[in-house]
């Protein structure tokens, strides 16, 4: 005989879903990370035309931008916000 489904059941299914998602606090991170990395895009023409000694705010804010990235990179574990950090760190060269 076979049993149907109870009502609790296709709730825990549709609650656990077919994969794992996102926690909502990671998706605020990924959100966070990506502003980081607009500052880092919109800086970084203007820093590689600074010269290597003298004053730049375009490095600067770029340079910053990437201390935040890594920081909230760190607050996650996960590879691919570790990669971003490397790669904002790389663009910062200080």
């Amino acid at each position: 005989m076979k049993r149907a489904a109870t009502p609790i059941s296709l709730v825990f299914l549709f609650v656990t879903g077919c994969g794992a998602a996102t926690p909502p606090d990671a998706d605020a991170a990924f959100r966070e990370i990506q502003v980081h990395e607009a500052t880092i895009a919109h800086n970084s023409g203007e820093a590689e035309r600074c010269e290597p000694d003298a004053p730049c705010p375009a490095r600067d804010a770029l340079c910053e931008a990437a201390d935040a990235l890594c920081a909230v990179a760190e607050t996650l574990e996960d590879a691919d916000a570790d990669a971003r950090c490397a790669l904002a760190q790389r663009r910062c060269a200080r």
